[in-house]
């Protein structure tokens, strides 16, 4: 399983970067409306700090302009990856750019039906929406272990990138449902790391060695 950061300041990605965990970078226009920066410039930052796949979102619904949009995004660096909306639109444009041998991320995935559509698509990823789901009621998790079964027993090429993360424990249940991938906002990054009896154990074992240590 892999983890993806779920931002576009370069000041968090920098950070997490340092700590070896995560492979790749996911965006959208929310996000990016955040930062205040041009958007080309972002993107060559980010990418000198983690050189593997960035996901840029579409901003039209139009499949002929979903088109336009993805290859000027892909012309900027083999890593891109153009998020394109589930919806018949964004499948047919996902049909298009798979024979350009651009990649794809097919995003606001609610269902089983919805996942199984972007795989047959030929996405490169399919982004499961946890939070949004169990929103409405239903169960990420199901979603999420049936989408991966149907994946491997299709053969898909796919990859299942779970998002929408709100809860600490979504991304360990994401994890333990067949994720390949969980894309985390940042905040949640120092909670997966940092336990206070972690902490405490620590400063135990630092505290009883300067009893027993000699200067050097």
């Amino acid at each position: 399983m892999e983890l993806f950061i779920d931002t576009a300041n370069i000041e968090e990605i920098r950070e997490i970067a340092q700590w070896g965990v995560i492979t790749g970078v996911t965006t959208n226009p929310k996000i990016f409306s955040k930062e205040n920066v041009d958007l080309r410039s972002r993107v060559e930052e980010i990418l000198e700090v983690v050189p593997g796949p960035l996901s840029l979102e579409v901003t039209t619904n139009d499949p002929d302009e979903m088109i336009v949009e993805a290859q000027k995004y892909a012309a900027w660096s083999k890593h891109i990856v153009v998020k394109v909306p589930m919806s018949p639109a964004g499948l047919q444009a996902v049909t298009v750019l798979r024979q350009k041998n651009i990649k794809t991320n097919v995003t606001a995935i609610m269902t089983v039906n919805q996942a199984m559509l972007a795989g047959l698509a030929g996405a490169t990823y399919a982004s499961i929406f946890a939070a949004r789901i169990n929103d409405i009621g239903y169960d990420a998790n199901q979603v999420i272990r049936q989408s991966s079964a149907v994946f491997k027993q299709s053969s898909f090429k796919t990859k299942i990138i779970v998002g929408s993360i709100r809860l600490m424990t979504q991304i360990n249940e994401a994890a333990l449902a067949g994720t390949d991938i969980v894309t985390v906002p940042y905040k949640f990054f120092s909670q997966l790391a940092n336990h206070p009896q972690t902490e405490k154990t620590i400063q135990e074992f630092l505290e009883a060695w300067e009893g027993v240590k000699t200067p050097v």
